[in-house]
């Protein structure tokens, strides 16, 4: 099976470098490493084009979901079969890649996510804020689709292909383009009895207190975040499965 390691870049030039030289210096399960430049602007977008990476050039940042949906199709054309993805912003190790993509490829799961709360996971220098807000998610998430999970944000992902090639849902609809994405298709996948999910513990690292961990807008950022979990819990679209 072939896996592809997708990674959005949008103006992280403090902390892309360091990620680059943990990309070279690990041992990565995965045959290929995909950068999507969200239109960055403060030389990230340099980084990207020689880190002699395959990579997409977005002129313009419509949202980490539109990065996705690119990055989807580029993976679907060139026949991928499972696609994984963390951030470049330094908080995901890539030396961790094989926790979730090692499920999928011994057939035990569709679908994985990372989470820094389960045994083995850590989160070192996670703001209190956050320690807050992200278990208050997760128990909405759980009263909202009546399953067990940790930590319902975790951006460190992998999934089959097959599931958005199965999906009747619209992946590319423009509302998905922000944080849409990647919670609408995990709700969906929550949603679908014959999908097999599970988490695996990870390492979500932040920057030493009063430095910038995030690029979520207090507001519209969170509203964006929480909506795609309730459409996708009440709207009745799917998967189309093979008889």
């Amino acid at each position: 099976m072939k896996t592809v390691l997708f990674i959005p870049v949008y103006n992280q030039i403090a902390e892309f470098p360091r990620v680059l030289e943990e990309l070279k210096s690990a041992s990565l399960s995965c045959d290929a490493v995909l950068l999507v430049n969200n239109g960055s602007s403060d030389g990230s977008e340099s980084l990207v084009r020689t880190s002699g990476y395959d990579f997409i050039d977005l002129p313009k940042n419509l949202g980490i979901g539109h990065s996705f949906m690119h990055a989807t199709e580029w993976a679907l054309a060139r026949g991928f079969d499972i696609f994984s993805v963390i951030a470049s912003n330094g908080k995901m190790l890539p030396q961790e890649l094989s926790r979730v993509v090692d499920p999928i490829l011994r057939n035990e799961a569709d679908y994985v996510t990372g989470s820094r709360f389960l045994p083995g996971g850590s989160f070192p220098n996670l703001p209190a804020f956050r320690r807050m807000s992200i278990p208050a998610v997760t128990v909405a998430v759980r009263a909202l689709y009546g399953v067990h999970l940790t930590d319902a944000t975790c951006g460190y992902k992998a999934y089959r292909l097959s599931l958005l090639r199965s999906a009747e849902f619209n992946w590319k609809d423009p509302w998905l383009n922000t944080y849409g994405f990647e919670y609408y298709l995990y709700g969906k996948v929550l949603r679908e009895p014959r999908l097999r999910w599970c988490e695996v513990p990870i390492t979500m690292r932040y920057p030493e207190a009063g430095k910038p961990y995030s690029k979520i807008r207090p507001g519209r950022g969170w509203y964006d975040m929480l909506k795609p979990w309730v459409v996708a819990r009440f709207d009745q679209k799917g998967f189309k499965f093979e008889a």
